[in-house]
């Protein structure tokens, strides 16, 4: 059986279409994945009730969430908290309707943290990546999917962007963690921040490693592309990466089909075949 995962990001509970968050608890029944993976900020700011609206949406799903958090869900007021506990609250309110890591006989999945509470540079709001803490999930990720099944990673900032680590892909040491990630194995990376949907590969001899991005799930706050999720169903040479996007009705439409090369750096063509729901 094929390996179905919902990628989302970006959640921004506080400023969500209302629409659209119900339409994707309807999206995450029909299209029925293995596993959701949630690329950080599931709120704007990190208010008791935006978890809990997002603990309710979650509660919906019927797979599991791997989630790592976003700059957006420290409590941006509370000053004490993001210096000395930023995920505190994220954690505890989240509770058991996320998980960090997800593992079974397919495919392993890791969260890896890239927000900060406070920085020493002005944009709190960029990544900051640290590489020992990649090397030490790119360790666990061989020793849970030890004979080839998928390798996953999911953090909240881009570690490679389309136009390279500039302005909000600004992730400070992201290069150096998406070489951990593709010399340890990982073979995709699931970020989201710039809400923006891009797949790019890097390769280190004979592997290859996608670094994948979804938009905004149901937020308001979009930038130059439209709310939407990404699904990545992983076939034996490929994984076909179905884009869905918002309507103006407040429900989601199939958008794109592209299909990553497991083998090679590229976009296979379009493949022949219904592209999604």
């Amino acid at each position: 059986m094929m390996t179905k995962i919902l990628h989302i990001a970006d959640l921004h509970f506080g400023r969500e279409d209302e629409r659209l968050v119900e339409a994707l608890a309807e999206m995450e029944k029909t299209l029925a994945p293995d596993v959701v993976v949630a690329s950080g900020d599931l709120t704007t700011f990190g208010k008791r009730s935006e978890f809990a609206a997002a603990r309710k949406l979650f509660e919906r799903f019927r797979a599991p969430v791997v989630a790592s958090p976003g700059n957006h869900d420290v409590p941006y007021a509370n000053i004490f908290s993001r210096l000395l506990s930023p995920w505190r609250r994220f954690r505890r309110r989240m509770g058991d309707t996320i998980e960090p890591r997800f593992a079974d006989d397919k495919v392993a999945i890791e969260s890896f943290e890239t927000s900060r509470g406070a920085q020493w540079r002005l944009d709190w709001s960029l990544g900051r990546a640290r590489p020992d803490q990649a090397r030490e999930i790119a360790g666990r990720l061989q020793h849970n999917a030890p004979n080839g099944q998928l390798r996953v990673v999911t953090c909240h900032h881009p570690l490679v962007a389309p136009e390279g680590m500039t302005g909000r892909a600004k992730t400070k040491f992201g290069g150096a963690a998406a070489d951990v990630f593709i010399r340890g194995g990982a073979h995709l990376v699931l970020t989201g921040h710039m809400h923006q949907v891009f797949a790019l590969a890097e390769s280190h001899e004979d592997h290859v490693c996608w670094f994948v991005s979804a938009s905004t799930a149901f937020s308001i706050r979009t930038r130059d592309e439209p709310a939407g999720f990404n699904l990545l169903t992983v076939e034996d040479d490929h994984f076909v990466m179905d884009v869905y996007v918002a309507t103006t009705e407040g429900d989601f439409m199939h958008s794109e089909t592209r299909h990553l090369n497991r083998k090679e750096s590229e976009i296979f063509p379009e493949h022949p075949g219904k592209p999604g729901i």
